[in-house]
């Protein structure tokens, strides 16, 4: 095991599990330096010389690893990893019939083609003290909005069948429902005469994610996510 990344583990100001139902966005995030996964990254990305700019894995198989030896340090299963690359595309089992996931796609798609001659000059823009730019809160949760619901959906099915995935449920519900929140305001912000029906498209797609996420997982939004909804001395 790499030496640096159980010293980061075994770092008493680490956060267990911080990583788990965040958004990724570090670059806005309190803690990072109490991350395991960012400070593991970053130790990841000095040792293999990557440049500002550069992609911090050169190869499917680098992220793999990667992923394998974080969730060893924190205990954290790997079991969708592995369906996916012990099975063809497509038969690794990880799938859903809920309508639910067919809604947050279509959120998605249509929050993408809103954005087109923006999203590439959103995403890389520095970070901002301020705080990101609306049209950045859309672009940067769309997709994880659907893949969360998709996890989410997944794993309260497993959870129905007995295998224990009702917290991971819980926990990725939690992430949505801040991402949707954030989406919300960041489109009515957004929101002109121009640009109303696609605006209002959206938003109500957000809504019919909130209704039907909290039907489905009512524990979802109360749950805490150590470090993230509530603090870590």
């Amino acid at each position: 095991m790499n030496a640096q990344f159980l010293a980061i583990a075994r770092d008493p100001s680490t956060i267990p599990g911080v990583h788990h139902y965040c958004d990724e966005w570090c670059d806005y995030c309190p803690v990072t330096a109490r991350c395991l996964a960012f400070r593991c990254t970053a130790e990841f990305r000095r040792r293999h010389r990557r440049r500002q700019g550069d992609a911090t894995f050169a190869s499917i198989e680098e992220a793999v690893a990667f992923t394998r030896e974080v969730s060893a340090l924190d205990g954290s299963s790997t079991g969708e990893l592995d369906a996916i690359l012990a099975n063809p595309p497509g038969e690794s089992g990880l799938e859903t019939a809920d309508p639910l996931a067919s809604v947050a796609w279509d959120y998605a798609v249509s929050a993408a083609f809103l954005f087109t001659l923006q999203s590439m000059t959103v995403a890389h823009r520095p970070r901002r003290s301020s705080g990101p730019a609306p049209e950045q809160v859309v672009l940067w949760h769309h997709l994880r909005i659907y893949m969360k619901v998709v996890r989410a959906l997944i794993s309260g099915e497993r959870a129905r069948g007995g295998d224990g995935a009702s917290e991971d449920a819980n926990g990725c519900v939690r992430l949505v429902l801040v991402s949707v929140e954030r989406s919300r305001a960041a489109l009515t912000t957004l929101r002109s005469s121009a640009n109303a029906p696609e605006v209002d498209h959206l938003i109500e797609g957000l809504h019919e994610l909130e209704r039907g996420l909290e039907q489905r997982f009512p524990r979802g939004r109360g749950y805490l996510r150590v470090g993230i909804d509530c603090p870590v001395t």
